[in-house]
């Protein structure tokens, strides 16, 4: 079973380092390849990327492209792409994924938020899972919070709330034997920090829908997939652990990174209700627009509301 993992980073280069850090060890395995996508960072993370592969690997080990790589090259375990400019999550791992299917001969694609650390036992796990399951073209991990090792951040999973437009993140907030008995239930996505992907899934449907620039990837992804057959699962026994939502500032007072954050998630919202409740978007646009300016009110996070209404602004324009 060969595998290729994608991490993507933007502007995080510490996060990424810590990352790679905890998969280190499994890139002795002849079957397992890295790929890391940095998104047009201006923070130096180019880098300290590069010099991070210098002293970790072999010279003949890893590539580093700082521009686009040649038709016909030598696969190396760990390679370093340059997007170019920020292409959101979707766009960025996209450039993994077209670089894994061109150039690697992989069965399964891990990608991977650049804010996570891998247990050592996680990716055994998602192999056991894949050949137990083999309908299951998505599958989420066990995830766990950084900062307090014994808490559950994800069970896998989330169940998605349409008419709402609220996620809830499955187990969130128990431990981990709590977690671990829960019983199979149906998963609506798996959660987008850790992604179990199956390649001959994604030959299928296509790769990451880049009309989502932050949020919405993986469950519309999710959808995707079921409508060619496929089933969304959770691997228990794979854990991985979350700082959780660095790239977008939630836990900073980064407010620049925060209104990105809740522009794209708003315009994404919408832009995914549009595509698979489209009878639905009548009630769903007044009802979130009511809903979002109470809570923001409610959180006296007033510079926000400017972006709540230029993500319906531009939602409307667009359409």
């Amino acid at each position: 079973m060969n595998i290729c993992i994608i991490v993507l980073n933007w502007n995080g280069w510490r996060h990424t380092l810590s990352c790679l850090d905890s998969l280190h060890t499994l890139l002795n395995t002849p079957s397992i390849r890295l790929i890391v996508c940095d998104n047009g960072s201006d923070d130096d993370s180019w880098r300290h990327l590069s010099v991070w592969l210098e002293q970790h690997l072999d010279a003949e080990q890893y590539a580093i492209y700082a521009h686009s790589p040649p038709e016909t090259l030598i696969p190396t375990t760990v390679t370093l792409l340059q997007t170019g400019k920020n292409l959101g999550f979707a766009g960025g791992m996209n450039v993994g994924l077209r670089h894994a299917l061109g150039y690697f001969d992989c069965d399964y694609v891990w990608l991977l938020n650049n804010d996570l650390e891998v247990d050592a036992q996680a990716l055994l796990a998602l192999q056991a899972c894949s050949q137990a399951q083999p309908q299951w073209g998505m599958i989420g991990s066990t995830i766990m919070e950084t900062d307090n090792r014994q808490t559950v951040q994800c069970a896998g999973g989330c169940r998605y709330y349409p008419w709402l437009t609220v996620f809830r993140n499955r187990g969130q907030g128990l431990t981990l034997p709590q977690a671990l008995a829960l019983p199979e239930c149906r998963l609506d996505y798996a959660q987008g920090a850790a992604l179990w992907l199956k390649v001959e899934a994604i030959k299928n449907v296509g790769v990451l829908n880049e009309e989502y620039f932050l949020f919405y990837e993986e469950l519309d992804y999710a959808q995707r997939l079921r409508r060619a057959g496929y089933e969304i699962g959770w691997c228990r026994h794979s854990r991985v652990y979350h700082q959780g939502s660095a790239t977008i500032g939630a836990h900073s007072q980064d407010r620049p990174r925060l209104q990105q954050a809740h522009y794209y998630e708003n315009l994404s919202t919408l832009k995914y209700s549009r595509n698979y409740y489209p009878y639905r978007l009548w009630l769903i646009l007044p009802l979130r627009l009511g809903l979002k300016m109470l809570a923001l009110l409610l959180r006296r996070q007033f510079f926000l509301l400017p972006l709540l209404f230029k993500a319906y602004k531009d939602f409307f324009t667009e359409n």
